[in-house]
């Protein structure tokens, strides 16, 4: 008996000069050659398998498939990314054309119905109806005002309301789907935005073509059951039926002329003139639609307890930061707390002019106004960097160390008054010459910065997180000032 024995209960076939042919079930750990059980050696490497644990097979890929909503949907988005690109405002169709509103409309509307589509079986958060509404004013200031000659007459351009819609789109289907890192809106921001762009579509890049294939092989797999005649009687019908109805329709056009300018008109839809410039239409559309379903149905198809182990494993890294000791933090928190308290004891009467009407010698309003508010934006931009940096990165949690904590309130207290004396600048500039979309926006960001503060004080005072509450009233405040 040689070492390679055949598995028990297996016999030779006699009379065949050859040894049996055994189907390799198993894998050399080593070189990854097939074997069978029962033998004691790899035949291509020689290990000895039966002094190693036992061997599993390798499992089977699971072949693709695509249910009838994602069927539907591959097909519906050829005339979506069509919209999108040469009829709409968003891309390059034609803002403030006549009918891009209309068209914008036509894919929003078709966006959000292949969303709810595939996802109709998730659950709804109620967060989702939030991102819906900001969708629903945004797009409602595009088609309400569309035009571009008259930029100066609204808060926000249509340019930057087109790139808002696109925010709002993606954040609703991210929170419609559950794709969300934490299942709600947080300070996971940066994951969820890097996966609704980025990750999302683009991993699934090819999936529309897959889905499309899938559905043209389904009749063919069940080609044997078709008899040849019932498939030719069926042509002959759907014959007959067809130059019946063009029949029917030619009598009723012949019969009315407003029927007869309805039916030329549909047509026209399917008229197509097989230019250079029209396949050049078609061809760059492609790759637009499928970054379109990589985008909805790809979302779908990303498991939320991985996304959920994702953003897990992300705030692990960001726990392991924890390095610096807390003296250190605190001398420079202090450090930035006598920095601003000394700006405020220099430049007090020039700060808090606005509050008295009282400017300072030399100023106009709209110099006064102007110099310093983008500025004093920028410096609480810097003390939110550095708040975060603290609480990331400080060895013990703030909250559990007495000092850093009422150095960070007080950084923040200050970034408070910051934004007071900013917003006092733009205020009395307003008062005394009006509204400007401008000095509308920069009392907007004065606003969310201002919110900013308090929630990362109540964070830090509670341990709750307020993340969400800031990202809802931003996305709030400025779709209502896409209606102004």
């Amino acid at each position: 008996m040689t070492d390679r024995e055949l598995p028990a209960g297996e016999t030779p076939v006699e009379g065949a000069g050859e040894a049996p042919v055994r189907k390799p079930v198993l894998r050399c750990p080593r070189c990854g050659a097939g074997l069978v059980a029962g033998e004691r050696y790899c035949p291509d490497c020689g290990l000895r398998t039966d002094l190693n644990p036992p061997l599993s097979p390798q499992p089977a890929s699971k072949p693709f498939s695509a249910g009838w909503q994602e069927i539907v949907a591959a097909f519906a988005v050829y005339l979506l990314a069509w919209w999108y690109l040469w009829g709409s405002m968003l891309f390059f169709g034609g803002l403030g054309e006549k009918g891009s509103a209309f068209w914008t409309l036509v894919f929003t509307l078709g966006f959000v119905a292949l969303a709810e589509l595939l996802h109709w079986r998730t659950p709804r958060p109620r967060e989702s109806w939030i991102w819906l509404g900001c969708l629903g004013a945004i797009l409602l200031s595009l088609m309400l005002w569309p035009e571009l000659d008259k930029l100066d007459s609204h808060v926000w351009d249509p340019y930057l309301r087109s790139l808002f819609l696109h925010l709002a789109a993606v954040w609703w289907l991210l929170s419609r789907s559950g794709r969300l890192c934490e299942g709600r809106s947080g300070h996971l921001l940066p994951l969820d935005g890097i996966h609704g762009f980025l990750l999302f579509p683009f991993k699934h890049f090819y999936l529309r073509i897959r889905t499309v294939f899938f559905a043209l092989r389904q009749p063919f797999r069940n080609r044997r059951r078709v008899k040849g005649a019932t498939l030719l009687w069926s042509c002959l019908a759907l014959l007959a039926a067809a130059a019946l109805f063009v029949v029917a329709a030619g009598l009723l056009m012949d019969a009315d002329k407003g029927f007869d300018s309805l039916m030329g008109r549909i047509g026209d839809w399917f008229r197509f003139d097989w230019n250079r410039e029209w396949i050049g239409k078609l061809l760059l559309s492609l790759p637009v639609g499928q970054y379109l379903f990589g985008l909805l149905a790809g979302t779908g198809r990303e498991e939320p307890e991985t996304l959920r182990e994702r953003g897990k494993a992300l705030c692990g890294w960001v726990e392991s930061l924890r390095k610096v000791p807390n003296l250190v933090w605190t001398l420079l928190t202090g450090a930035f707390c006598l920095l601003y308290l000394l700006f405020f004891a220099v430049q007090s009467r020039y700060l808090f002019g606005a509050f008295t009407r009282t400017l300072p010698e030399g100023f106009i309003v709209s110099q006064y106004a102007r110099e310093g508010f983008f500025e004093l934006c920028k410096v609480m931009a810097v003390n939110f960097a550095l708040l975060w940096l603290v609480s990331r990165m400080s060895r013990t949690p703030v909250r559990e160390n007495r000092p850093t904590l009422i150095l960070c309130l007080i950084l923040l207290a200050e970034s408070l008054l910051f934004a007071v004396v900013a917003f006092s600048k733009i205020a009395l500039y307003i008062d005394c010459f009006g509204f400007t979309p401008l000095r509308l926006q920069s009392s907007w960001l004065v606003c969310v910065l201002f919110a900013g503060c308090l929630a990362f004080g109540w964070n830090l005072l509670t341990g709750k997180k307020s993340m969400r509450a800031w990202m809802v009233f931003s996305a709030v405040t400025l779709s209502a000032l896409c209606l102004v």
